[in-house]
């Protein structure tokens, strides 16, 4: 087994499994957990938190794979303990992921001075329609759509969870997160122009005749 470099991080082992032949990886942190996962990684956490490669990735492929994780856990300053068919001097960068960018955010907020511009850097996560929680809950109901379609009787149960949490957990986290968002507008508001307000007037039912001028 070859081993990198040391770092201050939990080492991480990459090896094939001696009984079974998959190829599985241990140790490490949640960082580290992140990039294996990124990395056609499996997680695991009966008995212990680990992973196996993805039974998707053809056998042919398993070294090439393996030796990429390796890489970029090497980026990340992991020692990584690897076979040697799995081991590799070459590291490779991470690239920005969609959860980095959440996290940039998250840290953008908590360096954010004024309440009005913390509910400025909100839009994002609520906007309707295509903001993050938006598009999460958009994942659930795809997710949910995948599993009927598979249509056995133990799928539907599934299915039916992934609409139960995009509707009824993740629903009320993005009403409540629209209602900060409003709070901290208001309360980086001027005086006099804080709300809440009262809602608008209705608009008015449209009329049958067609509009546009006419002769």
């Amino acid at each position: 087994m070859s081993t990198t470099s040391a770092s201050t991080g939990p080492a991480v082992v990459i090896a094939r499994h001696p009984a079974t032949a998959v190829v599985t990886a241990s140790g490490g942190d949640g960082l580290a957990h992140g990039i294996l996962e990124r990395t056609l990684f499996l997680r695991e956490v009966r008995g212990a938190t680990w992973h196996r490669l993805s039974p998707m990735v053809a056998a042919e492929d398993e070294q090439a794979v393996a030796q990429r994780a390796v890489a970029r856990l090497q980026a990340a300053g992991y020692q990584v303990l690897a076979d040697e068919e799995f081991a590799t001097p070459c590291t490779e960068d991470r690239y920005v992921t969609t959860g980095r960018s959440i996290e940039n955010l998250a840290e953008r907020i908590r360096q954010t001075p004024t309440a009005g511009e913390v509910s400025e850097l909100l839009d994002e996560v609520t906007a309707t329609h295509d903001g993050i929680l938006a598009s999460l809950g958009n994942l659930l109901h795809a997710l949910a759509d995948v599993y009927k379609r598979l249509d056995g009787p133990s799928e539907w149960p599934v299915a039916e969870r992934m609409h139960y949490l995009a509707d009824w957990r993740l629903g009320p986290v993005a009403e409540d997160l629209l209602r900060v968002r409003a709070d901290l507008a208001d309360r980086g508001a001027p005086p006099g122009r804080r709300g809440p307000y009262a809602p608008p007037p209705a608009p008015p039912a449209p009329t049958s005749a067609a509009s546009g001028r006419t002769r």
